[in-house]
């Protein structure tokens, strides 16, 4: 992993380089070019044909900040900042900094960022089945809570892979289904906590009451341990 920056934000960035990568990659790459509405102009999903035409982007001019500029020396330390954060960003190319070196031959003959995207989706992208498989076993894997400090760990894993479970329509993880497994396992760890949480989830359903998502589950008991084992 390795960070990119804007004045805004400091962020992880992956780097694409196994099929386990892709859709922590792709996520990525797709929140940035959202960020920039430039998602639909290179969408891998969307065919060649039915893409929208895009207008390049005009590279950033010293007038932009100053009318009178003819050199960046004429600009503030300020204006030199933002200019400079603006010119990078225009000139970089983000999609060939985030993916492993022994990759990059599959996209070297692609012109656009579509182009490349959809090679990288058809050479790294795991099949549905194969990434159900995964998302199978790593929600399975959570069901046995690990012991000491690896339990932090345990927990930011259950909320991200129930998502990721949601998202692929994993059927373990719908309805309640993945709370009660989660408060199960949460018996090992704390047998009084898990089996209370497991009593008002059951009343909860039996009257038709919203259930806390998993998040509110793991956030609640994160809490609870940092009080009863600080």
């Amino acid at each position: 992993m390795t960070t990119e920056s804007d004045p805004a934000v400091t962020r992880v960035t992956i780097v694409l380089d196994r099929a386990d990568d892709w859709h922590k990659w792709l996520f990525i790459r797709k929140d940035t070019a959202q960020k920039n509405d430039l998602w639909q102009y290179v969408n891998p999903a969307t065919t060649a044909a039915d893409l929208p035409t895009l207008t390049a982007p005009t590279e950033p001019q010293l007038t932009d900040h100053n009318e009178q500029a003819t050199s960046i020396a004429h600009l503030t330390a300020a204006q030199q900042k933002l200019y400079q954060w603006e010119y990078e960003r225009w000139e970089r190319k983000d999609l060939d900094k985030t993916i492993a070196a022994r990759h990059l031959y599959l996209i070297e003959n692609k012109d656009t960022p579509h182009e490349r995207l959809t090679t990288l989706k058809k050479h790294l992208a795991p099949s549905d089945a194969t990434r159900q498989r995964d998302l199978i076993a790593r929600y399975k894997a959570l069901q046995t809570p690990p012991r000491g400090k690896k339990v932090e760990e345990w927990l930011r894993s259950w909320v991200e892979v129930t998502n990721m479970c949601i998202a692929a329509g994993i059927p373990e993880t719908s309805g309640s289904r993945a709370q009660e497994d989660f408060l199960v396992a949460c018996r090992t760890i704390d047998p009084e906590y898990g089996t209370s949480g497991l009593r008002a989830l059951i009343d909860l359903e039996d009257a038709g009451t919203a259930i806390p998502s998993v998040e509110d589950y793991v956030s609640k008991f994160t809490t609870y341990l940092k009080r009863v084992r600080p």
